[in-house]
């Protein structure tokens, strides 16, 4: 009865307070507006259906790290922050700790089932406050056959940036005010899911667990099932600044002046976390800059000062491991990279010709891929992930600026093989509809995640009049990330007509078509779009039909 009648006055103040709206602490970089949806690159289904509004993946903290498995009976795609920063190590060892334990769970079931395929597709948003605070949501799920229902992933990190501390929601709330935050939790929840009515008599703290520092408040996620009866999916509820006021325990001032960032190329950093690929040992390698390459890292200034001067007041370096060792230094003619002028703008049919394509991104090497590509003249594919358009928009508009094409990846790297036929269209009219908003060109074709296929998949795709495209050359940098490798692997598989696929979210990957570009050139290749060579060897695309090679 006390709960309930704190509630009655909680309701009414709070009436009042939201009168005068919400608080609106101020960032940075909020993630742009898309255009008006006037622009619609794809014919709409026969009937009229209420699809919900694609939902843009927001990053202002940490570029995109990605743990990728594109392989049968398991894909995997789990993406999560890194900002070259103490906190970095914890983050990613939750991600790769996750990938483990579930791949465990899913082998064991397939030892009593072999026909058991299954997915792991993790995203993430990340919040910048105030350049003091980095709230950061990881959500997703893990399905491991097509009539089970799939596993939920929640998991959220909240850091202090000025001390690079993690903070539990302990660290966040004032919980010797749990009565009264509880209160606030139970009148935010009938405000935004009034269904709940009836279903909050037994909070207690415990709900407070999963919580994010967002723009307006603190965002307090409850996972289906977990709080709630299933009939609820996941919730989200901002519990707003100005209501919170003395519960909040984190201040925001005073603000950092500078927040720190990643290197754009992990490679190049010899303190880098050696966390960000378990399958390899960033100390050895041997490609630190063998030539010079005009495409480096401007943050290799160990002080990760970009403009290169030394700072005032230089932080202590970090201590390296004992076993560390200087790698080696080469000539810069050490890969006897060819010296040749850039390609025609014309295509000679009479000359082989090849598609190289992109896959995950954009990414933060996108830009540095877009220069390689503009000092060779070539034409690439990028086959992009819906939700990460509009993060690099300015450089997908320089790509079809210099005559490079966009293409849809899904809209957040599903496998599209196991989704229903309704699932699959807004997928791909989604993604389709984002990249044109953006760039201006409307993609004729589309990269299904991990290659997958269904007939579902591929009626729904010439229903609205797309091409699918796969590859015939992998050099599967997503596995090794490693230069050499990713060389040798092209050089032996290429072939006039061929379509090659990598991913430009790897710095290793970036390396290797430093010296593929010229190599591939200087051997009479010229390298073209997917559109065109398709084009000069197939004449029309057929919507739904899936294409390998030229």
């Amino acid at each position: 009865m006390k709960r309930f009648f704190q509630f009655c006055g909680f309701l009414l103040l709070a009436t009042v307070i939201y009168a005068g709206g919400a608080y609106n602490l101020p960032h940075d970089e909020p993630t742009p507006e898309l255009p008006p949806e006037e622009l619609n690159p794809v014919k709409p289904p026969d009937e009229e259906r209420d699809r919900d509004e694609p939902v843009h993946a927001i990053i202002e903290y940490g570029r995109s790290d990605v743990i990728v498995h594109n392989n049968d009976p398991l894909h995997a795609y789990i993406r999560y922050p890194q900002a070259n920063n103490p906190t970095d190590e914890v983050i990613s060892d939750w991600a790769h700790a996750l990938y483990h334990d579930m791949a465990s769970d899913f082998y064991a079931l397939r030892e009593y089932d072999q026909s058991v395929l299954g997915e792991i597709n993790v995203q993430f948003d990340s919040y910048l406050i105030d350049n003091r605070y980095a709230g950061i949501l990881e959500t997703g799920e893990f399905s491991y056959s097509m009539s089970e229902p799939s596993e939920e992933i929640v998991k959220t990190f909240n850091i202090d940036l000025l001390n690079f501390e993690l903070l539990e929601a302990s660290g966040i709330f004032d919980f010797e005010q749990s009565e009264s935050l509880l209160t606030l939790l139970t009148y935010r929840l009938l405000v935004e899911h009034p269904g709940t009515d009836g279903y909050l008599n037994y909070m207690d703290e415990s709900w407070l667990n999963n919580v994010v520092i967002g723009h307006e408040g603190i965002i307090v996620v409850l996972p289906q099932n977990e709080f709630l009866p299933e009939m609820f999916t996941t919730m989200m509820v901002t519990l707003p600044y100005d209501d919170l006021g003395s519960l909040l325990l984190i201040r925001t001032e005073p603000p950092l002046t500078e927040v720190p960032t990643a290197p754009d190329d992990p490679y190049d950093d010899p303190y880098d976390d050696p966390y960000d690929d378990p399958y390899d040992d960033p100390y050895d390698d041997p490609f630190d800059d063998p030539f010079d390459d005009p495409f480096d890292d401007p943050f290799d200034d160990p002080d990760g000062d970009p403009d290169g001067d030394p700072d005032e007041d230089p932080a202590e370096e970090p201590a390296l491991p004992e076993e560390y060792e200087e790698p080696p230094v080469y000539e810069d003619d050490y890969y006897h990279i060819p010296e040749v002028s850039p390609q025609s703008p014309d295509i000679d049919p009479s000359m082989p010709m090849i598609a190289l394509s992109f896959d995950d991104g954009p990414g933060i090497y996108t830009t540095q891929f877009l220069d390689l590509f503009e000092k060779y003249g070539v034409r690439v594919t990028f086959c992009s992930v819906g939700n990460l358009v509009v993060t690099q928009r300015a450089a997908l508009i320089r790509a079809v600026d210099i005559g490079c094409e966009v293409i849809g990846h899904s809209w957040d790297h599903r496998n599209l093989a196991k989704l229903s036929e309704e699932d699959v269209r807004k997928q791909l009219i989604d993604t389709s509809n984002t990249i044109k908003a953006v760039t201006g060109v409307a993609p004729p074709m589309f990269r299904p995640p991990y290659g997958a296929t269904s007939d579902t998949m591929k009626s729904v795709a010439e229903e609205l009049g797309f091409a699918i495209i796969n590859w015939n050359v992998d050099p599967e940098d997503w596995n090794n990330k490693d230069v050499d490798s990713i060389y040798n692997a092209v050089m032996q598989q290429v072939e006039d007509k061929s379509i090659v696929i990598s991913h430009e979210i790897y710095g290793a990957t970036l390396k290797a078509y430093t010296r593929l570009i010229p190599e591939l050139i200087s051997q009479g290749y010229q390298i073209v779009t997917v559109s065109e060579l398709l084009k000069h060897t197939h004449g029309e695309l057929t919507p739904g039909q899936v294409y390998y090679y030229g």
